[in-house]
């Protein structure tokens, strides 16, 4: 054992330096590119004697690159492959390469992975590699690089290989943990988009299955809150304080907010600190209205109807302007000093009616009653709703742009409103393959009229039952045997193998896919899986009824069976085969 290992290191070292030299001409900027850097890669790695300037000479006739025809490597020589590779990088960046030759290694790798002379996952290891190795500035710069080749890496996530696509979502989850949300909010917003884009619609690990509310450690002083009383001013009375501050408690768990013990106190004090706000909007419009009295004039009349378009387009560019301006996301103090200055900052009461109108449409949907909360009562239905109206008034009362950031809230929500019914139905999958277009030409005046049902089948003469509803009914469809043979075959029931399929490649311990996502949280597919196995192998209910037993352990023992039923065929053939 100790002499093989001993090989397997010699073989391994040997590898490692081929393969550093086809690297170091692959990562110039006049080196080895397409083709012909995939077969010195691959002759590099199998140690078959191939140098670089041979296999450039040889690849100079396809240049342009196609892909190489050689043998496809197996799992250990792209595992030493992709080893290679990462401590090239490794090497290359501890000796502080510029980003270009580490930008080009990874073209590289994206090439080998394309040719399928790599694993898929290559590139993404190196990329991981890559940022954990960088500083956040570094990482910045070179993220732009990542972004331009976004195409290309998510055309090799697209396939069956769960790996890439776990390596990739680790990588991007390490750097967003490094990030700070205030000092590098625009760096987290590109990191986002690029998951975004890369991931597909209806990938599971970023829909927040459980529904988990973002924890609040909120620190109230309400000893200062106390002493802290002005004539005149919105902090005048101390339980103001803690009312408006105690909402964030609410907000940050909607369950114990709508228990009858909790909900009068909530609405209360939403009732008081939407009384507040409605105070201080009123108080702002007064001395605007007072300032630009209305000139009684005829004149006066005529120059406001001659200046009236032009005033309405520069108000337009004004709002365009305000809206383009780059957000920022302060982060509000809680000390009670500070509470009338910041009920008078209109970004401020922003904040907290936005919070307020995802808290009441929270509460207002199944989304608790699906974690166990009580459902509303129709009192508290008729209150959530009449203060859901309430701050969507004073919401778009908040200049600038008032109604115009209203209704942008409103779409939102309601956009959540249906990803919050896409989640419930099971994440069932939306996007669709491209059609292919009909090669039949177009019928006369452009369109094509279509037949269906018996109509088409009886050259397009109809049946007629005596009555216009039947007649439609009857042709609606063929009632053939033929065409009911033809349907029962599309939704043929599947083979026990093919159903557990799937659950098999996700309990793959390199699939890295945790339980809250495997196909046994889904009830339907359970349900499913149970009848097919009471059908075609019921020994599988033993491992599921029987103490600590579970499907999981079911699919294992199912899959044993089968590589134990494929070995005993294997060796009858072998037998037969001597026995002649």
């Amino acid at each position: 054992g100790a002499l093989a290992a001993a090989m397997s290191a010699d073989n391994f070292a040997a590898a490692q330096s081929r393969l550093a030299s086809v690297l170091e001409e692959g990562v110039r900027a006049d080196g080895l590119a397409g083709a012909a850097f995939v077969d010195s890669v691959v002759a590099a790695v199998r140690g078959a004697g191939a140098s670089s300037g041979e296999a450039a000479t040889s690849g100079a006739e396809g240049a342009n690159g196609a892909a190489a025809k050689a043998e496809p490597l197996d799992a250990e020589e792209r595992g030493t492959l992709e080893l290679s590779m990462r401590i090239f990088l490794e090497r290359k960046s501890s000796a502080g390469a510029a980003g270009a030759l580490v930008v080009a290694l990874i073209d590289r790798a994206i090439e080998l992975a394309t040719a399928r002379a790599a694993d898929l996952n290559t590139p993404f290891a190196l990329m991981e590699d890559l940022f954990d190795s960088q500083v956040i500035s570094e990482s910045e710069a070179l993220f732009p690089q990542i972004e331009q080749r976004g195409a290309a890496l998510a055309k090799l996530m697209r396939s069956t290989n769960n790996r890439a696509k776990l390596t990739f979502i680790r990588t991007c989850n390490e750097l967003l943990r490094r990030l700070s949300k205030s000092k590098n909010t625009n760096f987290c917003g590109r990191v986002l988009l690029l998951m975004a884009y890369m991931l597909p619609l209806s990938e599971r690990s970023g829909v927040n299955l459980k529904g988990a509310m973002a924890p609040s450690d909120l620190e109230l002083q309400p000893d200062e809150a106390a002493d802290d009383k002005q004539e005149g001013s919105a902090a005048e009375d101390g339980s103001l304080y803690a009312s408006f501050w105690g909402l964030q408690a609410a907000f940050a768990d909607p369950a114990a907010a709508v228990k009858p013990e909790s909900w009068a106190t909530l609405v209360s004090r939403l009732e008081t600190v939407l009384q507040v706000f409605a105070n201080i909007v009123s108080t702002d419009a007064a001395p605007s209205a007072e300032a630009a009295p209305a000139d009684p004039s005829p004149a006066g009349d005529e120059a406001a109807a001659a200046s009236g378009g032009e005033g309405e387009d520069a108000e337009m560019e004004e709002a365009a302007h305000e809206m383009g301006r780059e957000v920022y996301f302060a982060k509000f103090l809680t000390s009670p000093k500070l509470l009338q200055l910041q009920l008078r900052d209109a970004y401020f009461r922003r904040h907290v009616l936005v919070q307020l109108l995802i808290f009441v449409q929270t509460i207002s949907t199944d989304q608790l009653q699906r974690k166990g909360a009580p459902a509303l009562a129709p009192r508290q239905r008729e209150a959530a709703e009449k203060l859901r109206a309430r701050a969507s008034e004073l919401l778009a009362g908040i200049a600038p742009n008032g109604p115009l950031f209203a209704a942008a809230l409103e779409r939102l929500l309601m956009r959540e409103r249906h990803w919050l019914e896409w989640k419930r139905d099971g994440c069932a999958a939306f996007d669709r393959a491209a059609t292919e277009a009909e090669s039949a030409p177009l019928a006369a005046g452009g369109a094509k009229k279509r037949r269906s049902g018996a109509a088409a089948r009886a050259g397009g003469k109809r049946q007629q039952l005596g009555n216009s509803e039947l007649s439609r009914l009857w042709n609606l469809g063929d009632n053939s045997l033929a065409s009911i043979a033809a349907e029962g075959n599309k939704q043929a029931v599947p083979s026990l193998s093919a159903y557990l399929q799937p659950l098999v490649e996700q309990l793959d311990p390199e699939a890295g896919i945790e339980k809250e996502y495997l196909l046994t949280n889904d009830k339907v597919w359970m349900w499913k899986a149970l009848r097919l196995m009471s059908k075609k192998d019921v020994s599988l209910l033993g491992k599921i009824s029987a103490q600590g037993g579970s499907m999981e352990a079911a699919v294992n023992h199912f899959v044993e069976k089968q590589k134990g039923n494929a070995g005993g065929e294997e060796g009858g053939e072998a037998t037969a085969m001597e026995t002649e």
